[in-house]
């Protein structure tokens, strides 16, 4: 993987220059300034990854992080990342709304010298620091195979799906779509309808599934791209009679959300997607002390469902 050095000088200078005005860094700690845009706490995902990566930046008195929420507007988020280029600070960590809008604004700060760390989704672009996330592809081919096998095995799997998909404009969604197609399109007996954007939100996928249980009697198994959107078709099937007819699929594997409702039996499984945020700051640390980071870091996935839950969930196949 590319190896990055080259942000060093300007991230250290800038970092010394922040630290209460001083003129070196000899007899006092750098005062480091990181800026963090995420770009919505409307998520539970999004709620959990805000407080891990506080949490790991207690441990580094040296940091002063400044987080900021772009409350589900591509806008308000390029907005908060010109304002971090203006107060120079010594990284911006990023979680994006949305690639097309966030890509010209990552380019201005990577051009201002500041590195740019991509927390869960990227841009269109090569000019950033360091991006870490999951593998989304590859999650949405375990989740593809979990179904497979639910529906009565490779070359056996028989049933429809019905798909809830999260922003479609995001990368993830993109992805974890795509991975599950890639799998289940390969059995003849699999169908798979829907592809409705319920923007990651509960609410949403409820009503859409609400709408889908009246036309289609025979769905088997939901597949949706996160777990509060999963729940939600488990509360529309509960609510018309249907939830121990279907089968459940979601992601994230939150230990209050998605690992509770598998083991109330309202999932049938579920798929870790990890909290980036504190990988993120030890990459933007490492950075900022001249050290040389990767290009990409890719976090794994467990799977979790009512016979792994206890044990910590299993690895993917």
């Amino acid at each position: 993987m590319t190896k990055l050095a080259g942000w060093t000088s300007l991230g250290l200078v800038a970092g010394c220059a922040a630290a209460l005005g001083l003129a070196g860094c000899d007899s006092q700690k750098t005062k480091h300034t990181i800026g963090f845009s995420q770009c919505t706490v409307k998520e539970p995902w999004r709620v959990l990854f805000n407080q891990r990566l506080t949490e790991a930046a207690a441990n580094h008195p040296e940091v002063r992080l400044i987080t900021l929420d772009a409350d589900d507007k591509t806008e308000e988020q390029v907005a908060q990342v010109r304002t971090f280029i203006r107060q120079k600070v010594d990284a911006i960590l990023i979680s994006p709304k949305e690639a097309p809008g966030l890509t010209p604004v990552v380019e201005e700060a990577t051009a201002a010298g500041i590195p740019v760390i991509l927390l869960d989704r990227g841009v269109n672009t090569d000019q950033y620091a360091s991006f870490i996330g999951g593998d989304n592809m590859e999650i949405g081919r375990a989740a593809g195979r979990e179904a497979v096998r639910l529906l009565g095995g490779a070359g056996k799997a028989a049933g429809l799906i019905y798909e809830i998909c999260g922003g479609l404009a995001s990368p993830p969604a993109q992805e974890r779509r795509d991975g599950f197609h890639e799998i289940v399109e390969a059995e003849p007996g699999i169908s798979v309808i829907g592809g409705l954007d319920a923007d990651w939100k509960k609410d949403r996928a409820q009503t859409i599934t609400q709408d889908a249980l009246k036309t289609h009697p025979d769905i088997k198994l939901v597949y949706a791209h996160n777990d509060p959107m999963a729940h939600g078709a488990y509360l529309a099937a509960k609510a018309a009679g249907r939830a121990d007819q279907i089968m459940f699929l979601g992601i994230d594997a939150n230990p209050d959300e998605g690992q509770r409702w598998v083991r109330a039996g309202e999932l049938t499984a579920t798929f870790a997607y990890p909290t980036p945020g504190e990988k993120g700051l030890e990459v933007a640390l490492d950075i900022l002390a001249g050290k040389p980071v990767e290009k990409r870091y890719t976090l794994p996935t467990r799977v979790f469902t009512r016979e792994s839950v206890e044990r910590g969930g299993d690895p993917v196949d």
